[in-house]
């Protein structure tokens, strides 16, 4: 037998002094994401845009409950995609929704508390900048198994350490990711939500039109940097990859589609077992 749906809110919000906070709230699930119509990932940006219309709201922050702010996609979720074609029109979808966060008036932080892998990070993203825990870790980690998603990361963090993520499947922590820049701040976990909501209190003290248009100003910078023209020729080559996934192998020899038949454990030993220890610390 299956267990009981949980009855708590998969989203939760809350507003105080002039700060919408954003949790995602399937701590059981690592806050796994799913995609499209009723999803959770479109639960968030709905209720995003609603604080983004409300006057009593100058800022957005987004975490997560839990240990994660999102392992990444729901797993199984894409299993009836069968051709690049229905990878292509998944994909689209996905990157239309986190662009409606890009395209909000007001500013949206991102406060990682925990892991922040595959589409999670790819959601990241998109917001104005992130603030990491010091317990949090980051990675493409989706492509030990011959997924992808490394897409506009490079803006973010440079060439070189947008190829490293994505060719060795490396997860990096909280300082590494702030030398990188990926995060701009790294919070010892035990005041994190304290000094995340007090950033988010100076962001709403702010002269609003300003904070609307300088913000406006940033991203028409990468816009004309190629952003859009970028994410295009991602979801085209993303499309082909994820179209002949089910034929990816691990390391032994075995095919991963396969080994998920045969369970999370079996699957997540054949996905992680050749990159231990991590390659930055060993």
């Amino acid at each position: 037998m299956s267990a009981p749906a949980s009855t708590e809110p998969r989203l939760l919000y809350a507003v105080q002094d002039g700060v919408a906070t954003l949790t995602l709230n399937r701590p059981a699930r690592l806050n796994a994401i799913d995609h499209g119509p009723g999803s959770l990932q479109r639960e968030l940006v709905e209720t995003l845009e609603r604080a983004d219309a409300d006057p009593d709201v100058r800022c957005m922050i987004v975490t997560g409950a839990g240990r994660a702010f999102s392992s990444g996609g729901e797993l199984g979720a894409a299993e009836d995609l069968l051709s690049s074609t229905d990878w292509y029109w998944f994909l689209h979808q996905e990157d239309v929704d986190n662009e409606r966060i890009r395209r909000l008036r007001k500013p949206v932080i991102g406060a990682i508390n925990g892991l922040c892998f595959g589409a999670g990070l790819i959601m990241a993203v998109h917001f104005d900048f992130l603030v990491a825990s010091d317990r949090a870790r980051f990675g493409l980690i989706e492509t030990r198994y011959g997924g992808t998603g490394v897409d506009v990361l490079a803006y973010h963090v440079g060439f070189q350490w947008a190829k490293f993520l994505c060719t060795t499947g490396e997860l990096i922590d909280a300082p590494t990711a702030q030398r990188i820049g990926l995060v701009v701040a790294v919070v010892p976990d035990a005041n994190f939500a304290e000094k995340v909501g007090d950033l988010g209190r100076r962001v709403a003290a702010m002269p609003q039109a300003a904070v609307a248009s300088n913000r406006r100003v940033v991203n028409g910078a990468m816009e004309h940097m190629g952003w859009t023209a970028q994410k295009e020729h991602a979801l085209a080559l993303n499309a082909v990859a994820n179209g002949v996934g089910r034929e990816a192998k691990a390391a032994d020899g075995r095919r991963f589609s396969d080994l998920l038949s045969e369970g999370w454990e079996v699957f997540k030993e054949a996905r992680d077992a050749p990159f231990r220890p991590p390659w930055l610390s060993s």
